[in-house]
C-alpha cells in the first residue's frame, strides 16, 4: 500500500499545476495539530498576498505538509487519510481512499464585491467554455476533459470533472471534484479524487469536497 500510496500522489501531482487557478502558499504556522508542529496537522495557516489563510480538512484527512509549495503567486498542497489517536491526540497515516487538494490565490474571486452568488455564476460560465474546461484537466489533453455536474450553493461552487485522458496504475478514478470560494477575499479551490471501484457514482468525494469546505469555511470565522 506505502508504494500504491507513492505512486498515486507522484501522478496527482502532474495534474495539479492544471487546476484552474495557479496558486501557491507560504506555510507561516500550524493550527489545531494537539501536540504542536507535525508532518501530517489537521490544519496550516498559510498567507496569501499578504491575507492569512486556514486550510482546515475534513474528517478522516490530515494535511501532508511535504507537498505544500510556495512561491510568489499563491499556495498548494495535498491532503489525505488520517488518524487521530484519541489519548494522545496525535495523528497518524492511514491507507490512502482519496486525495485532496488545496489551492489559494493571492487574489480573490473576480466580482466578489458585487455578491458572491453571481461571482460564481460567472466563473462556472467561464469553465464551461473549451478553455476553462480544458483547465480543470489532469491529463493536458484537448477533448479529454468534460463537467458531468454543476452545483452551486450562496458561497460555494462544485463540479464534477471526468478526464478520460488520465489514468494510472493505482486505480484512481478519472473522475474528480473540484470546489471554488473566496476566504478572507482569497480565491480557494479545492479538488478530490477517489478511486473508480471504491465511490463509482462520486458520491462519497461529493460528500468530502463539502465538508472540506465547511472545515475551512468554520476554521476562517473561527480566527476571524
Amino acid at each position: 500500500m506505502k508504494n500504491t500510496s507513492m505512486r498515486t500522489f507522484k501522478t496527482l501531482t502532474k495534474g495539479a499545476a492544471l487546476v484552474v487557478l495557479s496558486v501557491v502558499v507560504a506555510c507561516t504556522g500550524v493550527q489545531d495539530t494537539a501536540t504542536g508542529p507535525t508532518p501530517i496537522p489537521k490544519a496550516v495557516r498559510v498567507n496569501a498576498g499578504d491575507v492569512a489563510v486556514v486550510i482546515a480538512s475534513p474528517g478522516g484527512f490530515c494535511v501532508n505538509r511535504a507537498t505544500i509549495t510556495e512561491n510568489a503567486n499563491g499556495a498548494f498542497m495535498f491532503l489525505s487519510d488520517c488518524r487521530v489517536v484519541a489519548s494522545t491526540g496525535q495523528a497518524g497515516r492511514i491507507p490512502i481512499s482519496a486525495i485532496l487538494t488545496a489551492s489559494i490565490s493571492p487574489t480573490g474571486l473576480a466580482g466578489s464585491e458585487n455578491g458572491m452568488k453571481a461571482a460564481l455564476g460567472t466563473l462556472g460560465q467561464f469553465l464551461a467554455t473549451p478553455v476553462g474546461v480544458f483547465s480543470l484537466g489532469k491529463s493536458q489533453v484537448n477533448g479529454a476533459v468534460s463537467i458531468l455536474q454543476t452545483k452551486q450553493t450562496d458561497t460555494a461552487l462544485y463540479l464534477l470533472v471526468e478526464d478520460v485522458a488520465f489514468s494510472d496504475n493505482a486505480g484512481v478514478s478519472s473522475r474528480y471534484w473540484r470546489a471554488f470560494t473566496e476566504v478572507n477575499g482569497r480565491l480557494v479551490a479545492l479538488s478530490v479524487t477517489g478511486y473508480s471501484d471504491a465511490d463509482p457514482d462520486e458520491k462519497r468525494s461529493l460528500r468530502i469536497i463539502r465538508d472540506f469546505m465547511q472545515a475551512i469555511v468554520d476554521a476562517n470565522t473561527a480566527t476571524s
